[in-house]
C-alpha cells in the first residue's frame, strides 16, 4: 500500500510542471476578458459598464476627472476571476475592509464568476497598522463580473 501511495505521489509531482506550463499557455492564448463592473457609492449615482481587459495588464475601469473616482483591475487568468483591484474615491477617501485602497481578487471556489467588495470611509496606506478595533462606516460597494470562454 505504501508503494502504491509513493507511486501516485511521484506521478503527481512529475505532472505539476506540465500543468503549470499548460495553464500559462492557455492564459496567453486568449488575453481579452470582458469585465462588467458597478461602483455604488452612497449618495452618488451608480457608475457601471463593461470593458475588455487584457490578462496581466492594469485595466482602468473608471477614471472620472470631475469626482476623481478611479477603479482599476488586473486579471491574472482567463479561467477565473483572480488578480487585484484598486479604488480611489477622491476627496471622500475610501478603502476596503483592510484600510487599503487595493486588495487581492481570489478565485471563488463555488464557481461564481463575480465578486462583491464593500467600501468603507477613510484610508490608511501606511505600512504599520494599529492593533485597535476601529468602527468603520460602510459607504458603498464594488461589483465585478467576468465572462470566461
Amino acid at each position: 500500500m505504501a508503494a502504491r501511495f509513493s507511486f501516485v505521489l511521484a506521478i503527481g509531482i512529475a505532472l505539476v510542471p506540465f500543468n503549470v506550463g499548460k495553464t500559462q499557455a492557455a492564459d496567453n492564448n486568449n488575453t481579452d476578458i470582458p469585465v462588467a463592473y458597478a461602483l455604488l457609492l452612497d449618495g452618488k449615482d451608480a457608475i457601471y459598464g463593461q470593458l475588455n481587459c487584457q490578462i496581466h495588464v492594469r485595466c482602468q475601469l473608471i477614471d472620472n476627472q470631475d469626482t476623481h473616482v478611479q477603479l482599476s483591475v488586473t486579471i491574472d487568468s482567463n479561467r477565473y476571476l483572480a488578480g487585484d483591484i484598486s479604488v480611489r474615491c477622491g476627496d471622500l477617501g475610501c478603502s476596503f475592509r483592510t484600510w487599503k485602497t487595493s486588495t487581492r481578487l481570489e478565485e471563488v471556489s463555488d464557481g461564481k464568476k463575480g465578486h462583491e467588495f464593500d467600501l468603507y470611509a477613510g484610508e490608511n496606506d501606511s505600512v504599520t497598522m494599529d492593533l485597535v478595533q476601529r468602527t468603520r462606516t460602510k459607504i458603498g460597494r464594488i461589483l465585478l463580473l467576468a465572462e470566461y470562454r
